[in-house]
């Protein structure tokens, strides 16, 4: 498979990709959500708080490690570098979910960041132990079309439909192999989706 991740986009394809690529990254996937359970359930202020825990503290580990040449580029397309990273997301994400359980969150969004938490957990199991880079792309838009489904409304099911749209664009710019997709998503889904019930 040839990595055009980072090159310059050549084609319609490489551009299209590109764009579906970053704008489909988990870290921007998490925000959003988090943003729109928050204002469904009448708690935007936690929103606020699962939107920065979920997406901001990710993306600026990622970019932390790149300025320490830990990480290569801030999709952390090489698995041996995946590996702390998940660990420190793992923690943080836990304080969090901690804080909400304290502070008394609405059960929806403790629900939400807990099942954010599991997907990752699941994914670091995959990485770490079995050595297999699956999708966190297409894990967070599986798992986010169905919390959003269970959470707001089963019309968010229609989601999925984004899932092999994004996956697309990590098989095109070389990033994983179609079974790393298929398996990042139904992994995700699973893991984020029976956590939310079986919390709310």
């Amino acid at each position: 498979m040839t990595d055009i991740s980072t090159q310059e986009p050549r084609t319609t394809a490489d551009k299209a990709a590109r764009a579906i690529t970053e704008v489909g990254a988990p870290w921007v996937l998490n925000i959003v959500a988090s943003l729109i359970i928050g204002v469904a359930v009448g708690a935007p202020g936690w929103g606020v708080f699962v939107a920065i825990f979920g997406g901001v503290v990710p993306m600026v580990f990622i970019l932390v490690g790149m300025r320490r040449a830990k990480i290569s580029d801030h999709h952390v397309t090489r698995i041996n570098e995946r590996h702390m990273l998940i660990a420190s997301l793992l923690v943080v994400t836990g304080g969090a979910l901690v804080v909400q359980i304290v502070a008394g969150a609405p059960i929806e969004m403790i629900a939400f960041l807990a099942s954010g938490l599991a997907a990752l957990a699941v994914a670091a199991v995959i990485t770490s132990i079995f050595h297999w880079k699956v999708s966190g792309h297409a894990g967070a838009s599986a798992a986010i079309a169905v919390v959003l489904a269970l959470s707001v409304s089963p019309w968010w099911y229609l989601a999925l439909a984004l899932t092999p749209v994004i996956g697309w664009s990590r098989i095109h710019l070389g990033d994983h192999t179609k079974s790393q997709v298929v398996a990042g998503a139904i992994a995700g889904a699973i893991a984020a989706g029976l956590t939310y019930i079986a919390i709310v």
